[in-house]
């Protein structure tokens, strides 16, 4: 057996306490797309990696290909009930955090991150994940069952017709460009950057604006100081805070580098709501 920050492992499995992770909470709170409601509870694909999550009792097992990966996946090493506390800095937040007390902000693959949300742009989540499917089928490698995301020279070897062949609509053209720009490194996208240099970058590629590319810098590269705004925050930063523009600067100002956290307990509650 070994330990993780309070969270058990033993073998492909993780055992995790369910205060700070609830698995309905993390996987549907807008921040992931590839899984799947099953009788057990959850499977989710990552990458090239797959697990399976179901509670028991007060406890999370996840059976999983990679219990390395998904311990980092997942972020068990990181206390939230410091940050809930943090971020819980009114009524409105108290209850969000509360509703939402299970979620954790998932550390994703970029590559996947950008793809994924350029697609997730004015779209509805089962259709989302449809064309992601049809991706990974498509380009990936088969794996046990299902098929990985797909490397972006896999991506870049497709022609035009593939992209439009996905029903993503006027998204196909911004797909086959970015992955022809991230194949041949058009842009300097490196950890070494700072969020605002990464975001400014990320912005060049077609069909990502501010919400998407701040989307990508907290999913995909794990940066919390930011905030994505879309129609679901702008009612939030109205209806609670009287705030009608430059929602994301206000609550930018106010979390800081916990603004990433913050946004998905306040995103989830309202949007369940």
């Amino acid at each position: 057996m070994r330990e993780y920050g309070g969270y058990d492992v033993v073998g492909d499995t993780i055992t995790v306490d369910s205060e700070d992770f609830v698995a309905k909470h993390i996987l549907e709170c807008g921040q992931v797309f590839r899984f799947e409601s099953t009788n057990y509870g959850y499977e989710l694909k990552a990458g090239k990696e797959i697990c399976r999550l179901h509670e028991v009792g007060a406890k999370t097992k996840i059976e999983c290909s990679n219990a390395e990966y998904f311990v980092k996946y997942f972020d068990l090493d990181r206390d939230y009930g410091e940050i809930k506390k943090r971020v819980a800095d009114d009524d409105v937040m108290k209850k969000a955090v509360e509703f939402g007390h299970g979620i954790r902000i998932l550390k994703q693959e970029p590559l996947e991150m950008i793809i994924s949300f350029i697609i997730s742009a004015n779209n509805h989540i089962p259709r989302i994940k449809s064309i992601i499917e049809r991706i990974c089928t498509g380009l990936g490698e088969k794996a046990d069952g299902y098929y990985t995301f797909p490397t972006i020279e896999k991506l870049a070897s497709a022609d035009f017709e593939f992209f439009k062949n996905l029903g993503a609509g006027y998204r196909d053209e911004y797909l086959y460009s970015t992955v022809q720009d991230l194949n041949k490194c058009k842009l300097n996208i490196t950890d070494d950057l700072t969020t605002e240099q990464l975001g400014l970058e990320l912005l060049r590629l077609k069909g990502v604006g501010r919400k998407v590319a701040d989307c990508i810098l907290l999913f995909g590269y794990g940066r919390t100081d930011v905030y994505p705004v879309d129609t679901w925050i702008k009612k939030v930063a109205l209806e609670y805070y009287g705030v009608s523009s430059k929602a994301r600067e206000y609550f930018l100002n106010r979390y800081k580098e916990l603004s990433g956290y913050a946004q998905q307990y306040i995103y989830y509650y309202k949007r369940e709501l």
